[in-house]
């Protein structure tokens, strides 16, 4: 018997359950002994056991001992156990892909199906090469339909992440300008995204696709696929900030009625989705109205998060704009586009204060009215903000998750 073969069995006899955290409760569980740039979880293999853990998975050779497996590669192990685990359920399997709003549509879809069905969804954004076998691996026995997030940043990772999971159903939220460090071009994103097309073709899995969007239409043809669409004049009740979200409102509602949820339940789950993670969220501190969508940023979320803000009601209007990070060759061209919206908006009145965070933005600030300021980091902000008085004001906040625009009202 092959030490994959005896691992399985060792997995089966505690229903798949793993760890990689000694810090946690590991009672039943295997233990996966993952290394990074800062850790090695080799060297907590024995602590594991002693914790609780019924069987190791290292890749050190000096770790002996009962209930020690020792292989190659402990990533590639725990993926070959996710797949494994994941042939054992014959549910409909969704893929969420995309460059943004993944994680809101997924959530979104979550919570419409729930009202129907077992659902297992994506914890966070565990949606990479770590977090999807994790996120399989803990998918319930009863669990009627799953629901997962994937995401890459480089070439060909949607195929190993699919391969991974095997959906029978994929959607392509849309195609924006994330990650172009890893993928080179806003036609590399394309191209990455169009990988989960060319995957669903070769292995008859279903699509749902936005047929507003031009690109996603044409990369989907030849599958079987359901299209959905922002449903213009019809408003639904959504404490969701952003009229970017319509559309992954309409998403989640076309696969409730796909699957055959009762419509006045699958409105009422998205009436009562509460966004969070510093995704979408409305806050209300000392007065101050903060629009708290910073958990990422890149050119197109970016540019849909400004024209959504200015377009809405509010009167004194705010924003603090981080840099957008693994841009590589178009950082300062983005950048500079931004900051060019920004300052067209307050020649126009519309906007009363900018503030920019990061090296990004400040090599393409230029001349700085007095209402627009730079700062090297947020906890500097956080030190200018709290001694202004913006009472009245509604504020944006939005840049990525590295720079943490958040610390200005936390």
């Amino acid at each position: 018997m092959s030490t994959l073969d005896e691992l399985i069995k060792k997995l089966e006899s505690c229903d798949f359950k793993v760890s990689t955290d000694t810090r946690k409760d590991l009672t039943g569980s295997v233990y996966f002994a993952l290394s990074g740039e800062n850790f090695d979880g080799n060297t907590f293999v024995h602590e594991a056991l002693h914790k609780g853990a019924v069987a190791a998975v290292t890749s050190d050779t000096q770790n002996v001992g009962e209930n020690i497996f020792v292989v190659d590669d402990v990533l590639k192990t725990l993926q070959a156990v996710a797949r494994i685990y994941r042939k054992k359920f014959s549910i409909p399997i969704l893929a969420i892909g995309g460059s943004n709003g993944k994680t809101t549509s997924k959530e979104l879809i979550r919570d419409v199906l729930q009202t129907q069905y077992r659902v297992h969804a994506t914890e966070g954004s565990l949606n990479n090469h770590i977090g999807i076998p994790f996120s399989i691996l803990s998918m319930p026995r009863d669990t009627d339909i799953g629901v997962f997030e994937i995401g890459a940043n480089h070439p060909h990772e949607h195929i190993d992440l699919l391969d991974i999971l095997e959906p029978t159903h994929v959607v392509v939220a849309n195609n924006g300008m994330d990650h172009l460090e890893g993928f080179g071009s806003p036609e590399g994103v394309r191209a990455a995204n169009k990988e989960i097309y060319d995957w669903a073709k070769t292995h008859t899995a279903h699509a749902f696709v936005n047929e507003e969007d031009t690109d996603l239409m044409q990369d989907s043809e030849g599958l079987e696929r359901t299209l959905y669409k922002t449903e213009q004049g019809k408003e639904y009740t959504t404490q969701l900030i952003g009229t970017y979200n319509q559309i992954n409102i309409a998403l989640a509602l076309c696969i409730g009625d796909y699957f055959k949820v009762d419509k006045e339940k699958a409105t009422q789950a998205i009436a009562d989705y509460a966004p969070h993670s510093k995704r979408s969220q409305l806050l209300v501190k000392d007065d101050v109205t903060f629009i708290v969508d910073c958990y990422n940023a890149n050119p197109s979320s970016m540019r849909l998060a400004v024209k959504s803000f200015m377009e809405s009601p509010a009167q004194n209007k705010a924003v603090i704009l981080g840099d957008m990070l693994e841009l590589g060759t178009y950082a300062e061209t983005e950048h500079e586009k931004v900051v060019k919206k920004i300052k067209e908006y307050m020649s126009l009145g519309k906007l009363q204060q900018a503030v920019f965070v990061g090296n990004n933005f400040k090599k393409v600030l230029g001349e700085q009215p007095e209402n627009v300021l730079w700062f090297a980091d947020s906890a500097q902000v956080r030190e200018w903000f709290v001694k202004q008085d913006f009472t009245g004001y509604t504020v944006l906040l939005k840049g990525s998750r590295g720079v943490k625009v958040e610390k200005v009202f936390e």
